[in-house]
């Protein structure tokens, strides 16, 4: 006890110093978080509003995904079918889309320490962000094509104006847009009284798909894109005057509520296995109400290839990018590109063709537009861009399916 007593003494007087000459100071609600929200992040936690024009016909929201048992005499197999869900959606001039954005970043709370002789200065702060995200067909009846949100609760380290780490717990997902799912539905023409195996007779597969005439299809669900919980942990550096570098990893927690099935690594732990319920993998692909309805023996075939990876396939987000500044006089014009890096892209987004050799998804967003004060405040600012982006569309719900587009908007930080 007198060897604590001793050494605590011994601390505070080597630190006295430092709280005699005030080096310390503390703040709530500061004026702008420590870690800057990326300006070509597609997943930013900013408010945002712009027009999406779509490049390529092949690439724009034209399918749901959804999980399909294909029921035969001798057997059944489930897959990820691209069903479409209006002909609207199909039409080459049917191209426009409207994205909207409404979220923030916020300081909770700010501790600073202003340096002391060779201690650079260091701040630290508690911070919380989140967005809610729509995107909207420009066409038709104007459909909301899904909703989705995200928050992020942790915390932010800044040493010396320079370096920021940013760790803490991140959660998204997502659904569809209502009247989608109701076209969805009455388009393929999916009969809720006629069912097997958890799922819906679809009635029109055949002459739409070119599915087996001897064979009957039913819709068991669409498919979601839910990452419960995962730890998010970033760097940010400013190199030079203008000039900011960073990068992100994302890592979803173990155990997590992956899905699709395809996603979820076979070796995540199950919190209640001891308990003789069935393995998270098998839950969550399996005969349970909210499962996909997988077939055992495809279950079974699925986890031990996924297995095949020996533990490095964990469903991993890793971003990075970077962005320059140049002040003009009464705004200041930015460049930006991000790029990121999607590891369940080497699951093709189907059953049984994950492969430790097929390439991560890769999304790239590039553009640059001009900031200006907003509302005559110095903290924050009102952006005019445009970017060009080559990846996923801007919805967690259509994670599968890529969009090639060019955008033109604003976005409030």
């Amino acid at each position: 006890m007198k060897k604590i007593f001793l050494l605590f003494v011994l601390v505070a007087f080597a630190f006295a110093p430092l709280f005699a000459e005030s080096l310390f100071s503390f703040s709530v609600l500061a004026d702008t978080p420590l870690y800057k929200e990326s300006s070509a992040d597609p997943y930013a936690f900013n408010s945002h509003l712009s027009v999406i024009r779509a490049l390529d016909e092949n690439n724009k929201p034209r399918t749901i995904k959804g999980v399909v048992v294909e029921h035969g005499s001798s057997s059944d197999r489930a897959f990820y079918a691209d069903m479409y869900f209006m002909d609207e959606a199909l039409k080459d001039k049917n191209n426009m889309y409207l994205h909207m954005k409404g979220g923030t970043s916020v300081g909770l709370l700010r501790t600073s320490f202003k340096g002391y002789e060779w201690v650079p200065e260091i701040d630290f702060e508690v911070n919380l962000a989140g967005y809610i995200n729509t995107v909207f067909n420009l066409f038709s009846k104007n459909e909301a094509l899904a909703f989705d949100g995200s928050y992020f609760l942790g915390g932010s380290l800044r040493f010396g104006n320079m370096i920021t780490l940013r760790g803490g717990v991140h959660h998204f997902s997502g659904h569809y847009g209502d009247e989608v799912i109701n076209k969805y539905y009455a388009y393929n023409a999916v009969d809720h009284g006629t069912t097997y195996g958890g799922g819906s007779l679809i009635k029109n597969y055949q002459d739409l798909y070119g599915g087996e005439a001897d064979k009957e299809y039913y819709l068991i669900e669409p498919v979601e894109y839910v990452r419960d919980n995962s730890w998010l942990l970033a760097i940010q550096a400013d190199v030079i005057d203008g000039l900011r570098v960073y990068a992100e990893t994302e890592i979803p927690m173990n155990p997590s509520w992956l899905r699709p099935v395809v996603h979820c690594p076979a070796d995540y732990r199950n919190m209640v296995k001891e308990e003789g319920r069935p393995t998270l993998i098998s839950r969550i692909g399996g005969d349970a109400s909210d499962g996909e309805h997988v077939p055992s023996d495809q279950l079974e075939a699925q986890e031990e290839l996924m297995r095949t990876a020996n533990g490095a396939y964990k469903a991993l987000r890793i971003h990075f990018g970077a962005e320059y500044r140049y002040s003009f006089g009464f705004g200041t014009a930015f460049a930006a590109f991000d790029l990121q890096l999607h590891q369940d892209g080497q699951t093709l987004h189907q059953l049984g063709t994950y492969s430790k050799s097929n390439p991560w998804e890769t999304e790239l967003t590039i553009g640059g537009g001009v900031e200006f004060p907003a509302f005559s405040s110095e903290s924050h600012v009102i952006r005019v861009e445009a970017y060009y982006h080559n990846g996923r569309v801007p919805s967690v719900q259509w994670f599968y399916q890529r969009m090639n587009y060019v955008s033109v908007g604003f976005t409030f930080i």
